[in-house]
């Protein structure tokens, strides 16, 4: 019932403690929402790494095979240039590739660490699994009902508006009981040095009369301005805080409704351009038994191949997009 400054300090460190967790929460949740993206980043350079290199080796290869047979008599030399071209674009290929991989390395080295020491930056993080093709299921809807409804009860981040609310709450109280008069009550016990009760009579002690000092103050200001400012001032502060909230569910909301859409989409994607991927390839391999028995070029062998390749870079580049929408689902949701 009643409020004073000693009661106030205690319930708003308790809240502070509440608030610090939350803090803590929404710090962490950022950082992992940043490390899964490093590392999924670095996992899709690496598997692209590894596609290019293949294909230089295929390349290599065919330089070398034609160029053999241009020796032998059965190729023309334009078809030697035709292939070392190829062989130069997929070298360029590769070193692109390699620093896309070495600066995703880097990004990611920043987040590991060891016994509380950060790893040094020649650590070698050894090969990065394959990016699975059969795991990217759509999201259903009972599922994103069950996000939307654990980031209303768990997001830090609206954990941490509560307990704003909570602090200015018990902010309101204390400058509630400043409004009210002040009463004061004084009773003062009298003796004459170190002897108390100098009045001790037949009946006992005087201490109830004659030896006892009372005295009641009572004080209220006529127009209370200051109090009655503090309480508005707080009341204001209180209703931005409330808005402010109902603002940050409203943007976690629709966060969480846009990456479960965008997953969604590339779940689709993914199916459609894996048969695209696959189609790809028969072709080559069409194109390269035609090529075998002189129906083809080495024009449209490298035109097959580099339509097949772009296809598996694409490809590796939505998988790696659908895990790192994935991992911003969970951080919409305040999951981590």
């Amino acid at each position: 019932m009643l409020l004073d400054e000693r009661r106030a300090a205690l319930r708003q460190s308790k809240i502070g403690l509440e608030t610090g967790e939350a803090e803590r929460d929404d710090a962490l949740n950022d950082l992992l929402l940043d490390a899964a993206k490093a590392y999924w980043n670095w996992v899709l350079t690496d598997n692209q790494l590894r596609i290019f290199q293949d294909a230089l080796l295929q390349a290599e290869t065919r330089n070398a095979a034609i160029a053999e047979s241009f020796r032998q008599g059965e190729r023309p030399a334009i078809d030697t240039l035709e292939t070392f071209i190829q062989v130069q674009n997929r070298r360029i290929d590769v070193n692109f590739a390699r620093i896309d991989w070495q600066n995703a390395t880097i990004a990611l080295q920043v987040f590991l660490w060891d016994n509380n020491q950060q790893m040094e930056p020649a650590t070698p993080l050894g090969t990065a699994p394959a990016l699975p093709g059969a795991q990217y299921t759509s999201l259903v809807p009972q599922d994103a009902d069950a996000l939307l409804q654990q980031a209303r009860l768990r997001h830090p981040a609206l954990r941490l508006y509560a307990t704003k609310l909570q602090s200015l709450e018990v902010e309101r109280r204390l400058k509630i009981e400043k409004r009210k008069p002040v009463l004061d009550l004084n009773y003062n016990l009298l003796g004459n040095g170190w002897t108390f009760f100098p009045t001790v009579g037949a009946d006992g002690p005087g201490v109830l009369l004659n030896d006892v000092k009372w005295g009641i103050q009572f004080s209220y200001p006529i127009l209370n301005r200051k109090a009655r400012g503090d309480l508005q001032v707080t009341r204001i502060k209180t209703a931005q805080t409330d808005l402010a909230l109902r603002q940050k569910r409203q943007d976690i909301e629709a966060k969480v409704k846009q990456y479960a859409n965008e997953l969604n989409n590339l779940s689709a994607q993914i199916t459609l351009y894996q048969g695209i991927v696959n189609n790809r390839r028969i072709l080559l391999d069409a194109e390269n038994t035609r090529f075998s028995l002189g129906e083809s070029s080495v024009f449209l062998i490298n035109t097959r191949e580099q339509a097949w390749l772009d296809a598996q870079i694409k490809y590796q580049k939505l998988l790696g997009e659908y895990q790192k929408t994935q991992a911003g689902l969970r951080w919409a949701a305040g999951s981590y």
